[in-house]
């Protein structure tokens, strides 16, 4: 019987980029093994270095892979997206495989423990009427969710976020779920914060002989908002970009606009956060049940009458 062909081991590669981080930009990253015994196509990897992005702009990165032969198919379609205070990973594979023969479905990364998403920025405490030194609250929330899913009961999964700013302790993510942190910083320092979001789904039982179709799917979404408590101070940000994001505001530019509108209602047409055609993350699904529908538009219309986030 033959099994799938051997896959190369991995070796601890470090791109020049992954060393160099800057103080404030966005990164996307992943490879799509798609391979099967007697195709062509090699694996795809995918990583777009360190970008500079404009505030209220998404540096998205697709990647859709297929390879088929006599002994079987398997394809893959998936997509990062990455800004300043929102990551959000989504796709699904399939494969089907022929007596006899293994083949590979996973998504992972090529540099080893790369996250899919990563943004990093830097905050500086400022006033007009606070004196150098006063201590600033300044409280952080961050959001994770969504759900991986693979029809093999041996499949690896694990989806995960993190989120770093300047506090002793960090919020780590394993499971969906929101929490907030006050830390306090004085006028006129400075913090570093940096998001990541990972997924990692490998199918194994398709190695072997036995003949399968499996499926692997991923929608996930993070996010990291920022509210300054103490009257009379504010954050000037290396990006520029806005970090007190509302429900509704789905491009994060801080307001709620047509913009978001135009959005949600090609979310609102689509339904089902499962859906392939769904933007990553499914940010439109603002009671987070899995689907965009009249429950979420009286949110969003509330939040769209209001304009500003507060």
């Amino acid at each position: 019987m033959r099994s799938v062909f051997p896959l190369a081991l991995a070796v601890a590669i470090f791109a020049p980029d992954a060393l160099a981080q800057p103080v404030c930009g966005v990164k996307n990253h992943m490879r799509l093994v798609n391979r099967v015994g007697g195709g062509t196509t090699p694996e795809l990897r995918l990583d777009t270095g360190w970008t500079s992005i404009l505030p209220g702009t998404t540096l998205n990165t697709p990647g859709t892979a297929t390879d088929t032969s006599a002994f079987g198919t398997s394809t893959g379609t998936w997509l990062i997206s990455s800004t300043y205070g929102r990551m959000s990973f989504a796709g699904s594979g399939s494969a089907t495989n022929s007596p006899g023969w293994g083949l590979f479905l996973w998504i992972d990364s090529w540099i080893g423990g790369e996250p899919k998403a990563w943004f990093r920025d830097r905050y500086t405490v400022a006033s007009a009427t606070l004196p150098p030194g006063t201590p600033v609250q300044i409280q952080f929330t961050g959001t994770f969710s969504g759900s991986t899913a693979a029809t093999d009961p041996g499949a690896a999964k694990s989806a995960s976020a993190t989120f770093s700013f300047g506090a002793p302790t960090n919020f780590n993510f394993t499971a969906p779920a929101s929490a907030s942190m006050t830390v306090t910083v004085p006028v006129g320092q400075s913090r570093d914060v940096d998001g990541r979001l990972f997924c990692v789904i490998q199918d194994y039982r398709m190695l072997g002989g036995t003949v399968y179709s499996d499926t692997i799917s991923a929608n996930l979404a993070a996010s990291l908002t920022v509210k300054v408590l103490t009257p009379g101070a504010t954050l000037s940000w290396c990006s520029n970009a806005t970090y007190n994001t509302c429900a509704g505001d789905l491009n994060i530019d801080g307001l709620v606009d047509d913009a978001d509108f135009q959005i949600f209602a090609s979310a609102y047409n689509i339904l089902e956060c499962a859906d392939p055609s769904m933007p990553a993350g499914c940010p439109a699904d603002l009671n987070s049940d899995g689907f965009v529908d009249d429950t979420d538009f009286s949110a969003f219309a509330v939040a769209y009458d209001t304009l500003l986030c507060p």
